[in-house]
């Protein structure tokens, strides 16, 4: 007697970004079918503008307490590389105090340590979810500068070296004349540069997400653009979506992996969490007039170089506002000033380059959201990457598709969980 043929189980996916198709696609090798659902085409997310870096390294926090004395004055800058809406200040209040709290030094430290946790790994799920992808290409080895243009910025920067440093992220000190050497274009106001070595980086991250969603369609998942309006629940199950186009989707298992609007969804699930769109910009510069061969990054502020195959990428900016306000494409233009500082030969603005606003799903404590839901059975949790997000992507779909299988991680999942203290 033949056995009868069972359908294989289902999954349900609400974020065409980097860390929704890394989780399809994981998901998907495991013997799921998955059907990933955006209002937005794969990719045009966050995920677009990202600056291309795989940065295993980026275990400290991005505030730390070296960082917030710097915060207040750059909040009085107009053209400085953080602002805040004033209208939307009231709601990101909570966010922001959080924030400070997790800018203390023992707070810094188990931040750390959870993130490094992440980095481990990040490099081998690339390499898996890339190759499984037929798009190992867009994976190269890189390197990169970090600049100092005083002793004051490189002494205040002393705790951030040396708290990679213990994680073995050492770099090799340079002088501006040995930095030169390697990037002839170069600012002449070096004071000192970090060289760091065995850095990786995405050629294009939107055409990565372009090309896991190829293979998830080639494994046979869906991929539906449409948006989500509510969620159904019954007892401690979520049961159905609700699409501004498609009407009613019957939901067998769900992940959130909406970016910037995963809070909205979690709370209509019942679970409450601090998450803020750190609105970033970027402008590629066709023709630029300067090379670059690597990513290169200041310590005056925050942001990257990179090189582009379309040019020279010049990303950053923090901009804390409301998902829905207008971009101020004055942001953009600052942060061709930065590209200016990095490389002051680097063509004037002229109308031929590239711009873009995206938003970072930020958590208070730096830490994504990898996590089970607490009270609905059939849900999970990936989002608030924050600057990390092409470089964690596919460790979270990994993470992600061992807690739907109730495989165990090698990665501790305790810090990543939605219901943390923030």
């Amino acid at each position: 007697m033949s056995k009868l043929k069972t359908s294989p189980p289902q999954v349900t996916i609400i974020g065409a970004g980097i860390i929704g198709m890394s989780t399809a696609v994981f998901l998907q090798r495991e013997g799921y079918a998955v059907t990933v659902i955006d209002k937005v085409p794969p990719g045009e997310g966050a995920s677009f503008g990202n600056a291309g870096g795989v940065v295993v390294s980026g275990i400290v926090p991005p505030v730390h307490a070296g960082m917030l004395l710097k915060i207040p004055g750059w909040l009085l800058d107009p053209k400085g590389p953080v602002t805040v809406h004033w209208r939307h200040l009231p709601a990101a209040l909570p966010w922001l105090l959080a924030v400070g709290r997790n800018a203390l030094p023992d707070r810094v430290k188990k931040i750390t340590d959870a993130r490094a946790q992440l980095g481990m790994r990040a490099l081998q799920d690339h390499r898996a979810i890339l190759a499984h992808a037929g798009a190992s290409d867009l994976l190269e080895m890189d390197d990169g500068l970090h600049l100092y243009s005083t002793r004051r910025q490189y002494d205040d920067n002393a705790g951030w070296r040396a708290l990679r440093a213990k994680y073995g992220y050492d770099g090799r000190e340079l002088s501006g004349d040995e930095a030169r050497e390697i990037e002839p274009d170069l600012t002449p106001d070096i004071y000192k540069a970090v060289f760091w070595d065995g850095w990786h980086r995405i050629v294009d991250p939107f055409e990565m997400v372009q090309k896991l969603a190829e293979q998830v369609l080639r494994d046979g998942g869906n991929i539906v653009q449409d948006e989500v309006i509510s969620i159904d629940q019954d007892g401690t199950r979520a049961t159905r979506l609700h699409l501004m186009n498609a009407g009613e989707q019957i939901v067998q298992n769900l992940c959130v992996c909406a970016g910037a609007w995963s809070h909205e969804l979690a709370r209509m699930l019942g679970s409450k969490v601090l998450l803020q769109a750190e609105r970033g910009y970027h402008v590629i510069m066709k023709d630029p007039g300067v090379r670059l061969g690597r990513a290169v990054t200041h310590a005056a502020q925050p942001g990257a170089v990179t090189p582009h195959h379309d040019g020279i990428k010049i990303a950053g900016s923090d901009e804390i506002a409301a998902n829905d306000a207008p971009a101020d494409w004055r942001r953009a233009d600052q942060m061709h000033v930065y590209g200016k500082r990095v490389l002051p030969q680097l063509r004037d603005i002229n109308g031929t380059e590239t711009k873009w606003m995206g938003r970072r799903p930020s958590t208070p404590d730096s830490l994504p959201v990898i996590s089970p839901s607490p009270n609905l059975v059939n849900v999970w949790y990936g989002f608030g990457h924050g600057h990390m997000g092409l470089s964690w992507g596919p460790t979270t779909g990994r993470m992600i598709a061992d807690m739907i299988t109730a495989r165990t991680s090698n990665t501790d999942p305790a810090p990543f969980l939605i219901n943390r203290p923030m």
